[in-house]
């Protein structure tokens, strides 16, 4: 006997995740990111437009001590899957505001595209059943026709009993009565919600497109099947009196989830609160309001940026360089940290490791020896890739 499958694990399609070759460990690994992100605790960085979340392989393990994980290192191999199958982009970060060596990862379109759409199914079932029962009624329609079209006779009067009796049947099997065409039933006082659709005709395909990336980006955060049917498309609308690009519609969302979580003490009228209250105008005044904010902050900010002379990326005065540069003054030191920048990938992954090792040996005992001991070490690991003499590493390093 042939058992349906189940069409969801963990909200996504179980189907997308045979095809990205995923487990119910994935499944649940993803949701956790997605809803965690939601809460806007994850700590973030934005780069071209793009969000991305610091992840605690940790956190993961003691989140699901049912997986049975309990290696860090297995819980990255799944991440970098992930990235593999372009459902994350990973973008990795040493030193300025992170501490030690930091992976952050952002969720592609692609995860939307894997959450399982339960009113697109019923929709489809639908359409399936309609043509079905088109394809019936045309069948009936034809069969009378057909039979209005009386037989040849000699005689009028038998040719018109005929042709009234089967179009008397003709009529009982496809049209609806009089009373029942004039019923309410049919108004549209049968739906309740006070914001009507726009006919679907009347939708142009740039709409219609907008109108569903507003969906997906929404889902992520709640699930807005849930909300009339009217409501994606009247938020498009207010959105666009605001002139709110495409491209911000994950902003908005962002904070509107995070601003409705704060104002709800009961998480169960989350829903009903955002259904409410995100398509007014003062919220959407103070959104585009708290945006000219940062933005005049990040305006602020890039003045006092500088440019690495060693890896050309740009950061802000007060932090360090993720390359390691420090004095921008010094040429010694920018040569040196050129020479580490240009080395090929695989050494200057296994120079990174190295010293990791050390700063795990040595860990918190600063003692004279100690401290003494990881400088003699630190000279002889960075020797072994780049040959710096002794004195010129004294010069820079002291």
């Amino acid at each position: 006997m042939n058992y349906p499958m189940k069409y969801t694990i963990c909200g996504f399609n179980q189907q997308k995740l045979f095809e990205y070759k995923l487990d119910i460990n994935d499944a649940q690994i993803l949701r956790w990111l997605i809803d965690f992100a939601a809460t806007g605790k994850m700590r973030k960085l934005i780069e071209n437009n793009i969000v991305y979340y610091l992840v605690n392989y940790e956190a993961i393990i003691c989140a699901f001590p049912i997986m049975g994980i309990t290696s860090t290192k297995a819980i990255a191999n799944r991440f970098e899957k992930y990235v593999n199958c372009g459902l994350l982009q990973k973008t990795v970060r040493k030193g300025g505001s992170f501490s030690g060596t930091a992976t952050l990862f952002a969720i592609t379109s692609l995860v939307g595209d894997m959450i399982y759409d339960e009113k697109a199914e019923q929709n489809s079932s639908k359409e399936t059943e309609n043509k079905a029962d088109s394809s019936k009624s045309d069948k009936k329609q034809t069969s009378c026709r057909k039979t209005e079209e009386a037989p040849d006779s000699d005689s009028d009067k038998n040719q018109t009993s005929y042709c009234d009796k089967k179009q008397t049947s003709c009529r009982t099997g496809t049209q609806l009565p009089v009373a029942l065409k004039n019923s309410s039933v049919n108004s549209s006082a049968i739906n309740s919600s006070s914001r009507q659709p726009l006919p679907q005709s009347n939708l142009s395909a740039q709409t219609a497109e907008e109108e569903l990336e507003l969906q997906k980006i929404l889902n992520y955060y709640v699930d807005s099947h849930g909300f009339s049917e009217d409501f994606i498309p009247h938020l498009h609308r207010k959105l666009s009196e605001f002139e709110l690009q495409p491209e911000n519609y994950q902003e908005f969302i962002d904070y509107a989830y995070t601003e409705c979580n704060k104002k709800v003490k009961d998480k169960t009228r989350l829903m009903s609160y955002m259904y409410n209250s995100i398509c007014d105008n003062y919220f959407i005044s103070q959104f585009l309001q708290n945006r000219r904010i940062q933005e005049d902050k990040k305006l602020e900010q890039e003045k006092q940026m500088i440019t690495c002379p060693v890896c050309g990326t740009k950061h802000h005065l007060s932090e360090t360089c993720s390359c390691g540069l420090k004095d921008y003054k010094n040429p010694l030191e920018i040569a040196f940290f050129k020479k580490v920048y240009q080395l090929p990938p695989e050494q200057k992954k296994n120079l990174e490791n190295e010293l990791d090792k050390l700063s795990e040996e040595v860990g918190l005992n600063f003692t004279p020896a100690n401290i003494m001991r990881m400088k003699k070490q630190k000279e002889r690991i960075y020797y072994k890739y780049i040959k710096v003499p002794h004195e010129e590493y004294i010069k820079i390093f002291g």
